[in-house]
């Protein structure tokens, strides 16, 4: 990348490091605030509207998608900025990435509702803790094996390979114009929501308000991304997974 190119996205890098480093700065508030509470602040007061409590729970689990995918996303992101600088010079180039990236947030945010509703489900049956960790030894199990046995899925290898290769995904779905920079990255989001929807889930197990844990499944997220295939992180990961969930179910037997 030439010197000039780095000065100009400068801006770009430099906006969403704040973007991602203000969604991490909040969980960390929001984090130390429950734990610093006898038992834990509880997500749900008594008699809270069931809106007011899917809309907390969906902008909660939309900022901690936020600031654990976006991050994973660098390389595509990098790749789609080359392609616009060298398909249309005269573009703004972090114009079309704030788009490409808004819609890859939009599938992140879709996939935010439907976690928020499965949580409120949960603290309900009172099967989540206030920290909003597993309480039942049984639904850990059931999200780690069903994790686990994803990963061995066609379906995983497919949209996974959209996330190691975004080159190949951006030449066969490339779109001129604004609109076309929103749909690509709302299109190569849904790939990255389908391929990382139950490492997500596992969340539910670890602690979702756990900021090491989400530190620790982002780095392993972006490491299944990065690493070459021949390395079967996805294999090791998904043994790691089931064998943990079977540990659980032979403990509580």
């Amino acid at each position: 990348m030439s010197l000039h190119a780095l000065r100009t996205r400068a801006p770009l890098w430099a906006g969403l490091a704040v973007v991602v480093g203000l969604c991490w700065a909040w969980l960390l508030q929001m984090s130390a605030g429950m734990s610093g509470m006898p038992g834990g602040m509880p997500m749900r007061m008594p008699h809270q509207p069931l809106a007011m409590e899917l809309l907390f729970a969906t902008v909660m689990w939309s900022v901690m998608m936020v600031a654990m995918m976006v991050p994973t996303a660098l390389r595509a992101v990098s790749t789609f900025a080359n392609m616009i600088a060298r398909r249309d010079p005269a573009r703004s180039v972090p114009v079309a990435v704030a788009l490409f990236v808004g819609g890859y947030v939009a599938a992140w945010v879709g996939y935010s509702v439907l976690a928020a509703f499965g949580q409120v489900a949960l603290s309900r049956a009172a099967l989540l803790t206030p920290m909003l960790q597993s309480a039942s030894v049984w639904l850990s199990a059931l999200i780690l094996l069903v994790a686990g046995v994803f990963q061995f899925t066609a379906l995983k290898d497919r949209c996974l390979s959209k996330c190691r290769m975004p080159l190949a995904f951006f030449l066969a779905e490339w779109r001129d114009g604004a609109s076309g920079a929103l749909r690509l990255g709302l299109r190569h989001g849904g790939y990255c929501v389908v391929c990382c929807w139950a490492l997500m889930a596992v969340m539910l197990v670890l602690g979702a308000m756990s900021l090491l844990w989400m530190a620790v499944l982002t780095l392993g997220m972006l490491a299944e991304k990065m690493a070459p295939p021949a390395w079967r992180f996805s294999a090791l990961s998904g043994v790691a997974l089931m064998g943990w969930g079977v540990w659980l179910i032979a403990a509580a037997a």
